[in-house]
């Protein structure tokens, strides 16, 4: 069993000061870390949910024209659809449902009420339908004058794109965090290095192999890095927590919430873990290779 947690005898390493900024620096790392984790596994989620939702979703719109009977125009197209084979529900969506979606971009105003609204027609296909959506629209259009079909094709893909864009730039910086971190360990156990070897020389002059000398060092960095990323982690799935109640509180959003899922709540799980193993692993390495240059 790997060891990470042990004392430095001979080296008295906890009493060493300029090591002991370390912690707060991967606590820092380990926040950003965290909520990067948390919008990657959020952005996987609502791109899941627009899949699958949009892709099953139609609507059916009839233009504004003043001084003609829309309502007739919305029961000859919801007739026309509902007839289609392919097609599971059709719902036609009232007028004050309409305004009520326009709300969070135009507000609470008796103006929208007097705006040239068009009509909506919710349609649902099934799952794995062969609906040929364009000759449906083309139909729908012949049929009803002013009437059209909109799939949300391109605005799903569009927001798609934009998802696993984000998600690579969140992927990015998770990277730039890592090596952020070894650099800062690096440079964290060659100050410690040189700060002890006089006693690395004495180690050495009574048999002390490096491995040994080594092993000292890996763990105290260990410890300093796990004991950092705790208090990081915490203070990220604070700001989550208080991110999904802003988000909540708000009667219209235009936010998703922060949805971990099972891959973001294992990845918060072990992210102190895997931080205190690639410490354990970058000092053993320098140690290592300094020590061999220095016999």
């Amino acid at each position: 069993m790997i060891q990470i947690f042990g004392k430095s005898a001979e080296l008295q390493l906890e009493k060493d000061v300029s090591s002991r900024y370390l912690p707060v620096v991967i606590s820092a790392m380990i926040f950003l870390a965290a909520l990067a984790i948390g919008g990657i596994s959020s952005l996987s989620g609502a791109i899941n949910d627009w899949s699958e939702t949009l892709t099953e979703n139609l609507t059916a719109e009839i233009a504004y024209e003043a001084g003609v009977d829309l309502d007739a125009k919305v029961d000859a197209a919801v007739k026309l659809l509902s007839e289609t084979p392919g097609i599971t529900s059709v719902r036609a969506i009232e007028l004050n449902e309409t305004l009520k979606l326009l709300e969070p971009f135009l507000g609470k105003s008796a103006a929208i009420a007097q705006l040239p609204v068009p009509r909506l027609i919710e349609v649902i296909v099934e799952d794995d339908g062969a609906l040929d959506l364009q000759a449906l629209n083309d139909k729908l259009s012949k049929a009803v004058s002013g009437a059209k079909l909109d799939t949300h094709r391109p605005w799903l893909d569009k927001m798609i794109v934009l998802g696993r864009s984000v998600q690579l730039l969140a992927f990015a910086v998770m990277l730039l965090i890592g090596l952020v971190t070894v650099i800062i360990v690096i440079f964290a156990v060659r100050t410690g290095l040189t700060m002890h070897s006089d006693v690395i020389q004495v180690l050495h002059l009574i048999g002390a192999q490096d491995r040994y000398i080594a092993e000292q060092f890996q763990n105290y960095f260990s410890r300093l890095s796990f004991l950092g990323a705790l208090p990081g982690l915490i203070t990220a799935i604070i700001v989550m927590f208080i991110f999904n109640f802003l988000v909540g509180s708000l009667e219209a959003s235009m936010l998703p919430p922060l949805n971990l899922g099972i891959f973001g709540f294992v990845s918060l799980a072990i992210l102190p873990f895997l931080v205190a193993l690639l410490t354990r692993y970058t000092v053993r390495t320098v140690v290592l290779k300094s020590l061999s240059r220095m016999m």
